[in-house]
Formats: structure tokens, sequence, C-alpha cells
């Protein structure tokens, strides 16, 4: 299981010159189409970070690796679920090969609380 988390500061699009860099051709152009190209970039780095994180992709050239930008959750890609998560203030992605619906988890104090 791979998991990516990414803060999301509601700040500016993405930088152009690692958008070039990180999203292969088709992605870039979903991303320059989407209502909200600056979430829709996080959705797809944490989603190849996920991947990267189980060996099925390499940040060596993120471009290399496209995986689904429009479609809701879950994606499929290499044989991985791409469970996405979405919070304010942070973007997430669970790559597995089975299906689960995501489950939050909080640490306190006296031990996990669901």
């Amino acid at each position: 299981m791979g998991i990516d988390i990414e803060a999301d500061d509601g700040g500016d699009e993405p930088d152009p010159a690692l958008v070039e860099r990180a999203c292969g051709p088709g992605e870039r152009a979903e991303l320059r189409d989407a209502p909200d190209p600056r979430r829709t970039f996080l959705r797809q780095w944490v989603r190849k970070e996920s991947l990267v994180k189980v060996g099925a992709a390499s940040l060596d050239e993120p471009g290399r690796t496209d995986v689904p930008v429009r479609g809701g959750s879950p994606a499929r890609r290499c044989g991985w679920w791409l469970t996405d998560w979405w919070a304010p203030g942070a973007v997430a992605c669970v790559a597995a090969r089975e299906q689960v619906p995501p489950r939050t988890v909080s640490v306190g104090a006296h031990g996990p609380f669901r």
C-alpha cells in the first residue's frame, strides 16, 4: 500500500515548469481545462507519489506516469486502485491492490480513536 498526503494551502495555480516536468501531455491538457487546476494538480501529484511508494512509478520521470485526470475516485493504474481523500487543507491518495473505502483514524493521547 502506498499513501501520499499533501498540504493544500489554497495558493496560486501550480508552477508551469513543475507541471511540465510532472505531467504527461494528456494530463497537462486536461489540467488547463480543469475548473481548479491547482487542486487537480495536487490530486495528480498524490496519485503519482502513492504509485512511487508501491514501486509502480518513479519520481525520476513523473511525467511518464499518466494517471487519470477525469472521473471519480477510485481510479485504476498499473493494477493498483487509487483512492483519493480530500479535506480542508489536504489532498491524499492511497494506492492499494484491492478497492477499499477510506477510513480516517485520529490518534490522541490515549491511542487511536475512530
